[in-house]
């Protein structure tokens, strides 16, 4: 999209919504304070690029305050909330203010920021720019007024960062960018559009971003080829001490640092793999014995070192890994794999090392930043050791004859909990990622799932999965609602992870059977059909519900509770809480 018009773009956005007309939409809604109609087509387009269907509107200009109040029924609200034009209200320039005028605007602002959060609460994914000065006034000498007042807002914006709120530094994409070609002040006394088109092009990159992330579509796995991608040199021919990754070398230092960024990437929730030709013996002997080798095993989660098509090896890794294409990255140096994986697997985004080395870093970077969500949540980070317990299991099952063969030896156990308040932030997570194993793809905040723990109205089932292989922690949630002597499943909710192991099966046992012991005799249940939880779509019938209503991408069950017959899922066993 970098370098494409405008113009350009709109008559691409027309042809890829074709594509995804028949998705289910995500309703986005842009609240500001100046004219920012121009994000729409970039932001559209970035999202439409990853089958996303984006439904985009625009509250009033300059009434945030007012607009959020009638927002709590989207999934995403971006707040563009900019100084430039608070402070052009203003009779007087900023840096003329005293102590007292300044602490009565920043009070002003700051009380705007929390009625603002507050309407909005109820929303999946509130995304907040940052406030700079660099649109009104900066000094590389000393500190001004206005960096102050920037510095003070931005402090409490931070303040205020939850998983549905996020925060978008927006000095970053300035700095980057540089300032002659981010405002436009004709356009602005004018039409109060004071941002370029150059600009929303940028911004609306780390909003696509988030968006992917919250909503399932997020790239979770990077994967390097090894001969002059990970290290100068081909192991092959130029053997054990030929190659060089030294941080002593001027070469190698290069490829030391794109090492250390993939450790960086390991370390912070993303899976990085191997998907190299060569033998793999060698290159064991490099990982495990090379001085100058950065990137360990350790850091690996899954490889495929052999001579076969390298898109059959990522096929390979994304089934071992229980992903999609769609989830992956691939770096390598050699433009006859890159194509072949542009033509075989379109779905997989590439990157080709480039011929002037010492841009390498610079380029994984903003491949990274283009790609890639990363995350500080413990969580996420925790994620990476469970795929690589994954692997593990893939590995097990092949020395089977059976899937139950399998189930049987790995030793599942199955822990349930009942309105568990220290699980929120995590039972928040998996209802804005999942959507493989997800009936009707609904999305709650922290404050919604609060609500819920707290109704006598509502049970919240979350359950955590262990096997010899290590904890998959929290990894499947049931959200029922309660009324008139039946129980209605507003939710069921699985991770990917633990799909294709019968577990769903077991946590239905259990929820049937504590709304029998209950005195419950009916429960009924929806299936909302998406673009991603098709291979879900008969679980309740699986389970011995009933359809009761049946219409386009949607069903209706009902479940009569005595005349329910458990799945054998002997394999499992139940812990207690």
């Amino acid at each position: 999209m970098e370098n494409l018009k405008y113009s350009e773009i709109v008559k691409e956005n027309r042809l890829n919504l074709d594509r995804v007309k028949n998705h289910k939409p995500i309703r986005i809604k842009i609240l500001s304070n100046i004219v920012t109609k121009q994000i729409e087509a970039p932001l559209a387009f970035m999202l439409l690029e990853s089958n996303i269907f984006p439904l985009i509107e625009f509250g009033n200009y300059d009434n945030i305050v007012q607009d959020s109040r009638d927002s709590g029924n989207q999934q995403v609200v971006i707040v563009h909330y900019d100084l430039v034009n608070i402070l052009s209200k203003k009779l007087n320039f900023v840096e003329n203010y005293t102590e007292v005028e300044l602490k009565e605007l920043s009070d002003a602002i700051i009380t705007e920021i929390n009625f603002i959060i507050e309407n909005l609460s109820d929303v999946p994914l509130i995304i907040f720019n940052t406030f700079s000065p660099l649109g009104v006034y900066s000094n590389s000498i000393k500190e001004s007024k206005i960096d102050n007042l920037s510095q003070l807002l931005n402090q409490h914006l931070y303040s205020k960062q939850t998983n549905s709120l996020n925060i978008i530094d927006i000095n970053n994409i300035i700095s980057r960018l540089g300032v002659p070609k981010v405002f436009n002040y004709k356009l602005f006394y004018l039409a109060k559009t004071l941002y370029s088109v150059t600009f929303w092009k940028e911004y609306a990159l780390p909003i696509s971003l988030l968006i992917r992330q919250v909503y399932g579509y997020g790239k979770k796995a990077i994967l390097f080829d090894c001969d002059n991608t990970l290290w100068r040199g081909i192991l092959g021919e130029d053997g054990f001490n030929g190659i060089d990754m030294s941080s002593q070398s001027g070469v190698g230092k290069i490829f030391s640092e794109v090492q250390q960024i993939a450790v960086w990437l390991s370390r912070n929730g993303v899976i990085v793999g191997l998907c190299s030709k060569n033998n793999p013996e060698d290159v064991d002997k490099v990982f495990n014995d090379h001085s100058d080798i950065v990137l360990t095993f350790e850091d690996v989660v899954a490889k495929r070192i052999n001579w076969h098509n390298k898109a059959d090896n990522i096929r390979e890794i994304a089934n071992e890994l229980n992903i999609g294409l769609d989830s992956i990255l691939f770096v390598d140096d050699s433009s006859f794999e890159i194509n072949l994986i542009k033509e075989q697997l379109p779905e997989v985004n590439t990157l080709q090392v480039p011929k002037e080395i010492d841009q390498y870093p610079q380029r994984l970077l903003t491949f990274i930043n283009t790609n890639l969500y990363l995350s500080d949540n413990m969580q996420d980070r925790v994620k990476v050791r469970q795929y690589k317990a994954q692997t593990e299991r893939t590995k097990e099952y092949a020395s089977h004859g059976s899937l139950e063969s399998y189930l049987s030896a790995i030793n599942m156990r199955l822990l349930i909990k009942e309105d568990d308040q220290s699980q929120i932030e995590r039972i928040t997570q998996l209802t804005q990622k999942t959507n493989q194993f997800n009936l009707t793809t609904k999305r709650y905040t922290e404050k919604q799932i609060e609500n819920y723990l707290n109704s006598h109205l509502t049970k919240v089932f979350s359950a955590s999965v262990a096997d010899k292989f290590g904890d998959n922690g929290l990894t499947a949630i049931v959200i029922v609602a309660l009324e008139s002597g039946t129980a209605n499943i507003d939710t069921f909710i699985m991770s990917c992870r633990i799909m294709g192991r019968t577990i769903e099966y077991a946590i239905m046992n259990y929820i049937v059977n504590y709304f029998c012991e209950a005195g419950i005799h009916f429960i009924e249940a929806e299936y909302r059909e998406t673009a991603k939880n098709k291979p879900v779509s008969e679980f309740y019938e699986h389970c011995g519900f009933k359809i009761i209503e049946s219409k386009q991408n949607k069903k209706k069950y009902r479940l009569e509770v005595n005349n329910f017959k458990q799945h054998e899922v002997g394999y499992i066993s139940y812990e207690n809480n």
